[in-house]
This record gives C-alpha cells, structure tokens and sequence, in this order.
C-alpha cells in the first residue's frame, strides 16, 4: 500500500501544495515561538560583575503563592518582580558559621547617573557600589586608588573614558540624595563588565543605598565545590524555597478568612546562586525577560498550533474530498476501509514530515529576527543570549506531521466506513445532511464560546482582553463544522435576489451553492478565520489604545512634566521646583509594578499592575475620583492604597476594604482603599502613597515631576539643574504614544504572523477548490456556455463566498470585541476605525475573488473536450 500511495501522490502533486505550504508555514511559526521559549527556559547569562564570587546569595527576583495544596499535587503561581529585593545585612553572620565559607563580601547596587558638562547621563545607566565589593568582579586600580572619604570616587574605566574623566578630575553623580560634585580618586578596570560602575566609599554608599540594615547582595569565597557550599548555605539560610514552605500555612489560612491586616505572607527568603545562575543575580531584569518570552511564545506559539490545526484539517479535508471518487472506486474494486486509511495516512505522513522539515530552517531565522527585535525594543535586555536546541525544531516536526496525520484521517473517516457503492454515490454528489457527531461537537463549541463571552464580560481588565482569542477560537471552529448549514441558510436568504439579479450567472451560483454546500464552507472556514481574528486583534488594541489615550488626555492637568537625564529626580530638586515663583503646584510621581493578591473565578491568582506612587495633593493629575479621596494617601506605612474602578473589581474591594498587594520589590502590605478612580488605563490601576513607593524602589526617586505654572515657568525649571528635562504637555503625550506604540508591537507581530498564515491557507483553499471543478466548466461549456457566462458564474459565487465570510467573521468578532471592551472600558461599545474595517472587508472580498478567478480562468483554458477527458 505504501507503494501505491507514492504512485497515487505522484499523479497529485499540483493538488499537494496547497496542504504543503500550509504544514510549511506552521513549521515556521511553532519553530520560531519555540526558539524563543527555549530562550526563555534555558538561557544562561555568564556573570561578570559577580565573576569572581564561586557563591551569589540575593534577593528572590519574583513572588509566590500557594494556589493548590493537594497532598504531593502542591501548585504555585509565580510573578516576577519590578523592583530588586534586598536582604538583611544581618544574614552575614550567619554566612560566616557555614562549614567551607571563608569569606562573606556585601554588595550594595544603586541605579546613579554620570552627567558630562552639558547635563548628559553617560553611558545610559550607571550602578553605584561600595569599593569593597570590587574584588566581586575582581576590579583592578588601573590609576589612582580607593575612595577615603564621601567626596571620592572611583570610575570604571568604561565610563571614564566615555566622559574623558581622569584621576584628579571633578565629576558630577546624581543618586538618591541629588546631584554632587566628586572627586575621581581613582580608575578600575574588569575586563569590560556589562555594568558601568560608579564606586564610593562604604558610608557614602550606603546613604545612596538608601535601605538600612539591608543589601543587595553576598558574595561567598569559600573552599571546595561551589554546589556542595550552596547546599550547605542553603541549608543554613531561610532560602526561598524554604521559605515558600514556611509560609504555607500562612496562605491556606487566609485562603479561607480572607485579607486581614498584618495576615499577609512574610517575603520569601534569599536565593543562592552558583555558577552560569550567577548572570541572574547580577540582572534582575534577566528573570522578567524569561517570563516574557515563556509568555509571549507560549501565547504565540499556542494560538499558532490551534490555527495550525484549523487550516490544515480544513485544507487535507478538501484536498480527500476531491478525491472522493477515487477513493469509492479502490473501495469498489476490493480495498478494505484498513487499507484506505493505511495508504491516506501515510501520504499525510509523508506530506507532513516533508514540509514541516522543509519550515524549520526558515522557523529558526524567524526565531533569531524576533528575538533581535525583542533586544532592540528594550522588552528583553540586551545580555540576554539567545539559545538553539534541537527541541523546537524536533517539535515543529513532530507537530506538522502528527496535524497531517489526524487531519487526513479524520477527514477519510466517513468515506471508508460506509460502503462502497454509498461512497461512488457521495463521490457524485456530496450528501446534505451533517453527520450527527459534528452537528454536535459544532454546536457545542458554539456553546463554549458564547460562554466564555459572557465569563468575559464579568471579569476585568487583562483576563477580559485575554479571553478574546479563545472566544475566536471557539465560535469559529463551531462556525466551520457548521459551516455546511451556514452557507444554505445564506443561499435561502439571498439566493432569490441574486438569481433575480442575474438569471444565468446568478441562477447557477445560487444552483451550485445549494448543491455544493460542503465544498464552499471548507472556503469560507478560512476566510471567516482571518477576519474574526484580524478584526478581534486590531480592534481590541484600538478599543484599549483610545481609552487610554482619551484618559491620558483628559487627566493630564500639568503644565509641565520633568524628567530626568540620570535614574530619577531626587527629592532636593522637587524642593527646588516646588519653591519656584510662579509654580503653583507639584506632584513627585513614581512608576512602578505591583502585584495584586486576589481570588478570580474561586481561584487564588496573583496579577501585576501598573502602579503610580505620587505626593498629595495630587497637582497637575485628575484621575476622575469616583470614591473616597487622594488626600488620604498618605504615609510610608503601607496601610492606605487608590484603586481604579477595573482593579477594585478585580479585587472585590471598595471604599474602606482592605486588599492584599505585593510591592515591587515583593513586599507584602495590607492597604485600605481610601479611593476608587477611574483613569486606571491611562495612569495605571494602583495609586499608592509616594514615600512608600520611594522606599521600595532601586533609584528612591521620582521618575518625574507634574508642575502646574504660569508661561515663564519653563525656564526656571530648566535652570534648576543641567540633569533636568522640561516637557509641556503635547510633548507628554508624544512620549507616551511612543510607548503605546512599542506595546502594541507585540501585537501587531503575532497579528502578521497569523495573519499571512491564514491569507496563504484562502489562496491555497480557494485555489484547490476551483482547480478541482475542471470537468465542471468544461461540462458548462459543451452544452452552451460561454467563457464569459461560467466566469460570470465563479464571480457569483466569489461574492457569495465573500459575503457569507463575512457575516460570520462578523457576527464572531462582535460578540468577542463586545465582551472585551465591557471587560476593559466598561462600555460594550468597541472603537472600530471605519478604515481599517473597510480595509478588512476589502481584503477579504479581495482573497475570495483572486483566489477564485485566476484558477478559473486557468481551468478554462483548453477544448472543453481536453479537459471532460483530462
């Protein structure tokens, strides 16, 4: 049988492409989303600033929490941290006792900023430290020596020579307490640490430091393997595993009370770090990226397979269809239903094997330009190395080939369990009625999908927008098994006016539609799919974008906004500003992350939210107060907290209820909501107290200023400090459409991606579908018609096929886009451009009519009695 499937492939291969492009094109994309998780789960980073400590203990560098505590079946959720976690100085001495540990060097790390003579930060972001944690890395004096007193300094010499500093020199360094003057004391080299450093002496450290009684980091010089001394200090140490141990019971109990002041879970423990991990310890932005690509090429990577699924069953479906009468014929003549299916599965596999292969190469470039975009977008650091296996690929294959395999089996199933003079008769004319398994899978995943819709529109927020492409996927897939009874409930409505509207092509549109219902839903499946899911994802970005924008605008009150050249503005130039004639006004704003801690759906789940630390009376900010007041965000304590209306939501919480919040740096706190607002997507869902947020963030300072002032206000505020940038506000909001837009990115990549998939599975499917209707037209032509009549005829259809794509792609992408703009905004009201909605349906009527009439024309061509005999 193998051998006759090769022969029987042979004589097919024009029929072929359409299903081999298609096995292609889902190679590369799950190749390409799994180069990137790979990325994300094994990517090391080779350490450098922590290069010569064989041990690294530090902060953990995300929060957890118990969901499920089952017996052995123990699940846990895990967020990464904003901010990096510090741990106390104390635990040094406990370092000391473990066996084999010679030597324990703290390490304090600070975001600072070098500024050159014109107020320029050089070299982007610099990191201060304590001389004494030099020998970490190991740095070595190359001129001068080590900082004695508060006023000296010592400079990597990567950023001395970018700022052309030597020892003797002044340089200016802005950190938590302001911008001062240091002397250069001394130059260090480490071989060209990926860090810019900036040394003081221990006192002057810590005051920039800013965190009593706590530090960054240990570095452990001990004897012996360095992974039996992590077990013995993990041992030692409340690590975070142990930790997360320890507060167990912690989280069960308040799983079962509810948030209760001071019942919040303690911070988990230190980590320990050896080897290739230290790259982590040093780079707390490394464990965000990781998360971040899981994330995205899981999200990607999983709608790709779905999508993959789709077209390629819908695409070997039509494909066996046509083949229909040959496979009567073998069923005919002696081939029993084992041996049919033996010889389409091994095509299938054939086919599937070869093409997704084929994809792979081409995945992995893809993989490689994704993750170089990723780089230069900020959204994963530039340390990050990109990591190649042979997993991804392995799994493209396997996937490609196993979609081939079910698809082609499913698809034969029916044909070889009836028998065979059945099959010769459904060969000649497909039967009506659907089988009742797929009537009922169908409407059950209509059910799903309705279901999710209205789950969709009782939660909030980031759940609400990511409910969208499973809806899609649900209503769709029902829409495609139903697709038969779609397409006759469409030739019942407009098959009178269209055979009214043409009395040959439009009679026998209508005609061939009503006959070959089964044919024309495997065509309109994907053309349904492409603008339910561009429709869904260019108007759930454009929904959420103008409410943000339209937020944005309408809360931003500030005359002026400053920024910073360096990590933040300090407090003593907020002072400054403040005491400025003719400001009437200033907020200190920091933005941040946290992370909420709340039940959704009767599950624990922790999600992270942009987060606003801002002073009070909040001057130049109007986020629409719905509840309670602004004013009674106060103090450092941690026990006050705004909301925004999606996040109280989310939360349960009003006014004077109590939630549970982690901040950036994974401290736990129980704050009483003292305000309920409504802007939360143009500023953020969380407004905390501003000395709060500052003592939980690296810089300790302000990311900007909100000045209110009259029209002279500018240039004082510039002449306050050469580190500040003065912005009015159009160019605010410049910025923040900058940002918007390098959100959207993500989206409109994977939009591309699946989209083209998609455009290329129509062309493929309506190509196939038109190209196997040969003796079709040329039947047409031998008892009359003319060229022009039959191609009047396909046009006909085109429209028919078109507009029925529509409707339901429509009538899939309303209901999803309603459920998520009432989850995001509210409102059940999306934001549609009608210009890009005109585009869609331009490009799908497009699709259908190109796709259609350029094989038509070539199967016209020829004797009409060529092709009867062909």
């Amino acid at each position: 049988m193998l051998g006759f499937a090769f022969a029987t492939m042979r004589g097919r291969l024009p029929s072929l492409v359409g299903s081999v492009l298609a096995l292609l094109f889902a190679a590369v994309l799950v190749t390409a989303c799994g180069v990137l998780m790979e990325t994300g789960l094994r990517a090391q980073i080779r350490p450098e600033r922590y290069g010569a400590a064989p041990v690294v203990v530090a902060g953990p560098q995300s929060t957890s929490i118990l969901k499920r505590d089952d017996g052995p079946a123990e699940m846990t959720e895990s967020v990464p941290l904003e901010e990096p976690a510090t741990i106390p100085a104390s635990l040094a001495g406990d370092l000391e006792k473990v066996p084999g540990v010679r030597n324990v060097v703290p390490e304090l790390t600070f975001p600072v900023g070098l500024l050159d003579a014109a107020g320029r930060a050089v070299h982007g972001r610099a990191y201060g430290h304590a001389w004494e944690s030099a020998r970490l890395t190991p740095y070595t004096l190359r001129a001068g020596r080590a900082p004695a007193s508060p006023g000296e300094i010592v400079l990597d010499a990567v950023l001395a020579d970018a700022a052309r500093l030597k020892v003797g020199a002044t340089a200016r360094v802005l950190g938590r307490d302001g911008l001062h003057a240091y002397t250069v004391a001394g130059v260090a080299g480490a071989g060209g640490s990926r860090q810019p450093a900036v040394f003081f002496s221990a006192p002057r450290a810590a005051e920039l430091f800013g965190h009593r009684d706590r530090v960054s980091a240990f570095g452990v010089f001990g004897s012996g393997d360095p992974e039996r001394l992590k077990d013995r200090i993990d041992a030692a140490l409340p690590t975070s595993k142990n930790a997360t141990a320890r507060v167990s019971l912690d989280l069960k109990n308040s799983l079962k009370d509810g948030p209760k002041s001071g019942d919040a879970p303690a911070a988990a423990g230190p980590v320990t770090y050896v080897g290739d991990e230290r790259g982590f310890a040093e780079e707390p932005r490394a464990s965000a990226a990781r998360e971040t690509l899981v994330m995205l090429s899981g999200s990607l990577g999983g709608i790709s397979i779905m999508v993959a699924a789709f077209v390629v069953a819908g695409t070997f479906g039509l494909a066996l269809r046509q083949r229909g009468r040959e496979i009567a014929l073998l069923r005919a003549i002696g081939a029993t239903p084992a041996q049919v299916r033996s010889m389409i599965g091994k095509e299938a596999l054939l086919i599937g094997a070869v093409a997704s292969a084929a994809g792979v190469p081409l995945g992995v470039a893809v993989g490689r330009w994704m993750f170089g975009e990723l780089v230069s977008k900020g959204m994963v650091p530039d340390v990050f190395p990109l990591t190649l296996g042979p997993v991804p690929m392995l799994t493209a294959v396997a996937l490609g080939t196993a979609t081939a395999w079910l698809s082609a089996r499913g698809a034969v199933r029916r044909a070889t369990r009836i028998r065979p003079t059945e099959a010769l008769g459904e060969a000649a004319a497909e039967p009506r009625a659907l089988g009742r398994a797929r009537t009922v899978t169908g409407l059950v995943f209509l059910a799903l999908g309705t279901a999710l819709c209205v789950v969709a529109m009782s939660v909030a927020g980031e759940t609400a927008a990511m409910s969208a492409g499973g809806i899609v996927i649900f209503l769709t897939v029902g829409a495609a098994l139903l697709g038969p009874w779609l397409v006759r409930i469409a030739v019942a409505l407009v098959g009178g006016v269209l055979g009214r509207a043409s009395r040959v092509g439009g009679y026998l549109a209508v005609a061939n539609t009503r006959t070959g219902a089964r044919r024309l839903a495997a065509v309109v499946s994907p053309l349904t799919l492409m603008l339910a899911f561009a429709g869904t994802i260019v108007f759930t970005q454009s929904t959420i974008g103008h409410a943000t924008v339209q937020q944005a605008a309408e809360g931003m009150r500030a005359d002026y906004v400053v920024d910073s050249a360096g990590p933040g503005v300090p407090a003593d130039i907020a002072r400054a500003v403040r005491a400025l004639p003719g400001v009437a006004g200033v907020t200190e704003v920091i933005d941040t992350r946290v992370i909420g801690d709340f039940h959704e759906l009767g599950e624990r789940t922790l999600r992270p939210y942009r987060a606003l630390g801002l002073t009070v009376p909040a001057h130049g900010l109007d986020l629409d107060v719905r509840a309670g007041s602004l004013d009674r965000l106060r103090g450092d304590t941690g026990n006050t907290v705004a909301l925004s209306t999606l996040a109280a939501g989310s939360f349960g919480a009003s006014v004077g209820d109590t939630v549970r919040l982690r901040l950036g740096d994974g401290t736990p706190i129980t704050p009483t909501v003292v305000a309920v607002y409504d802007r939360g997507l143009g500023f953020g869902d969380v407004a905390l107290p501003y000395d709060l947020t500052r003592a939980h963030t690296a810089s300790g300072m302000a990311d900007r200023l909100l000045v209110v002032g009259d029209g002279s206000t500018r240039d004082r505020l510039a002449a306050v400090s050469p580190a500040l940038t003065v912005t009015d506000r159009a160019g605010a909001q410049a910025d923040r459409d900058a940002a918007a837009e390098l959100n959207n990115w993500v989206n409109l990549l994977a939009l591309g991606m699946i989209i083209v998939f998609i455009a290329i599975s129509v062309v493929n499917t309506l190509v196939m579908a038109t190209a196997g209707r040969v003796r079709e037209f040329a039947l047409l032509r031998l008892v009359g018609g003319t060229r022009r009549q039959v191609l009047g005829v396909v046009r006909w259809e085109a429209l028919l096929v078109g507009g029925v794509a529509l409707i339901v792609g429509m009538a899939i992408a309303v209901p999803t886009l309603a459920a998520v703009s009432y989850g995001v905004t509210g409102s059940a009201v999306p934001h549609v451009r009608p210009v890009v909605l005109a585009a869609m349906v331009a490009a799908t009527l497009g699709l259908a009519f190109a796709a259609t009439l350029l094989p038509a024309r070539a199967a016209l061509a020829g004797r009409p009695a060529e092709r009867i005999r062909g």
